[in-house]
């Protein structure tokens, strides 16, 4: 039996797709029911809309989609420098490998979502608001959870570099899957109120807890 705060996955369920092409300017398009895919290093597709689909090939270089709309939708092995999904929403969505270099969904709302298996040099959640989301197998340089609003949210088996999280709110964000040995920098530690750490990750983030909230701690 599930936990009741684990975050409630499901894999997108898409019919039948279509092959089609999406060009260098996709702004406000409407693509359902498609295997999508880019052949630019860079495009543009704000505010476009796309549900029931799987991307299957992303521009080399740049995506800008501020204000996209993602709805049961697959990302395979996506291979990209720049992302720029600030301001989006995505419900039902999966990627799954591959390596972006920067990931920008802040100010996004995701529900739904998982990612797994992905490389990521920054994804920048900052202002985001996160439902039933999970990391797993995650490679990620800076996690940036700054003023996010997290709810049955879960990183699992992943590494992460720096987290972000000052100012974060919400329950149920389940960091026992994050390597904190490996862990080189860790902002906002005041603002993991409600989060679940393992007994090993508690005894390494005491100190640094101790730190954030101007406790002295000296031998008795």
């Amino acid at each position: 039996m599930s936990r009741p705060d684990a975050p409630r996955i499901a894999a997108p369920q898409l019919p039948t797709l279509i092959g089609a092409g999406a060009g260098a300017d996709a702004d406000g398009e409407p693509f359902a029911d498609a295997l999508l895919s880019w052949t630019t290093d860079e495009a543009s597709a704000i505010g476009a809309e796309i549900a029931d689909s799987r991307l299957v090939r992303l521009p080399a270089e740049r995506l800008t989609s501020r204000r996209l709309r993602l709805t049961e939708v697959e990302v395979g092995s996506p291979a990209i420098v720049d992302w720029d999904a600030s301001r989006s929403s995505w419900r039902g969505v999966a990627i799954v490998g591959g390596s972006i270099g920067v990931l920008d969904a802040s100010g996004s709302r995701w529900n739904n979502v998982s990612l797994a298996g992905v490389r990521i040099g920054y994804l920048n959640l900052r202002e985001a608001t996160l439902s039933d989301v999970r990391l797993t197998g995650c490679r990620i340089g800076t996690l940036d959870l700054a003023g996010a609003t997290t709810t049955r949210t879960a990183v699992a088996d992943c590494l992460v570099e720096d987290l972000d999280v000052r100012n974060r709110k919400g329950e149920h964000f389940d960091l026992r899957g994050v390597d904190v040995v490996r862990l080189n920098r860790l902002d906002g530690a005041d603002s993991l109120v409600g989060a679940t750490v393992t007994d090993q990750q508690a005894r390494w983030l005491g100190p640094v807890l101790a730190r954030a909230l101007r406790i002295t701690v000296e031998e008795s």
